[in-house]
C-alpha cells in the first residue's frame, strides 16, 4: 500500500474518530431544548407586594424547583380575570398575546380571585364557558401543550367576605366542572393553603393585604403546583 494510501486511510480514521466524538453532545445539545411553561394569571401570579417578584412569585419559585430543563415564564396580568366580559378580561391583554406567541409546552392557569368582584359575578354565567374556551385555547396551541389549572388561593381578610364565599360557592366549583369536562388536572391550591393558614395567623400572606401570598405563601403554592405537574 502506498504511502498517499495509507494517509488516506488515517486521515479517514481520524475523521470517524472525530465525528464519534463529537456528534453524542451535538445529539445531547439538541434533545434538552428546555421544556417551555407558562404560567397564566393575575396580581397573584405577577407577585404584586412582592420585593423581588420575579424570583419569589410562584412563577420564580416554580422555576428554582423544576430546574434547567423547563424555562418557566410568568404570564401574570394585575387585575386581570377569566370571564370575557369584565373590568379587566386576560383575554384582551398584552400577556395573553404574549402566552399565545411563546408557544407553551406546558400551561398552568390561577385565574379567578377578580372574577368574584360584584361588578365581573354579575357575568358568572359565562364563567365555566369562559374558562372552557381558555383551556381550549391553550390546547390548540401548535406545541398542544398539557394544561393544568388552579384553584385560587383564599383571600383570608374579614373585608373580602363577600369575595370569598364568592370564590368558594361560585369560581371554585365551576373551575372544578369545566376542568372535568376538558379532562384536565386541578391542581387544589384553594384546599391546600387552607390547611395551612387560619384567620387568625395568615403567615402566608401580608398582614393588610389578605388576597396576595407573601414569600412564604407563594413558595408554599410553587410546591403544591410542582408536585401537581411532576406527578403527572
Amino acid at each position: 500500500m502506498s504511502n498517499h494510501v495509507k494517509f488516506r486511510h488515517r486521515s479517514a480514521l481520524i475523521l470517524l474518530l472525530v465525528v464519534g466524538l463529537i456528534w453524542p453532545t451535538i445529539a445531547h445539545g439538541a434533545s434538552v431544548a428546555p421544556i417551555r411553561v407558562a404560567c397564566v394569571g393575575d396580581s397573584i401570579t405577577w407577585g404584586d407586594t412582592l420585593k423581588h417578584r420575579l424570583t419569589q412569585a410562584w412563577p420564580g419559585a416554580l422555576q428554582n424547583l423544576l430546574g434547567a430543563h423547563y424555562k418557566v415564564v410568568n404570564f401574570g396580568y394585575s387585575g386581570a380575570t377569566m370571564l370575557k366580559k369584565s373590568d379587566l378580561s386576560y383575554w384582551t391583554t398584552s400577556e395573553f398575546r404574549a402566552v399565545t406567541t411563546f408557544d407553551p409546552n406546558i400551561v398552568i392557569i390561577m385565574l379567578g380571585s377578580n372574577d368574584t368582584k360584584t361588578q365581573n359575578w354579575k357575568s358568572a354565567l359565562t364563567f365555566k364557558a369562559d374558562t372552557e374556551a381558555m383551556i381550549r385555547h391553550f390546547e390548540h396551541l401548535k406545541a398542544h401543550p398539557k394544561v393544568y389549572i388552579c384553584t385560587p388561593p383564599p383571600l383570608t381578610q374579614i373585608h373580602w367576605h363577600e369575595s370569598e364565599k364568592v370564590l368558594v360557592q361560585g369560581v371554585i366549583p365551576q373551575i372544578k366542572i369545566a376542568a372535568k369536562a376538558m379532562n384536565i388536572p386541578v391542581i387544589h391550591i384553594y384546599g391546600m393553603m387552607m390547611k395551612h393558614i387560619t384567620a387568625k395567623t395568615p403567615a402566608y400572606y401580608y398582614s393588610r393585604d389578605g388576597v396576595h401570598p407573601n414569600p412564604r405563601g407563594q413558595a408554599l403554592m410553587a410546591r403544591f403546583i410542582y408536585h401537581g405537574v411532576i406527578a403527572r
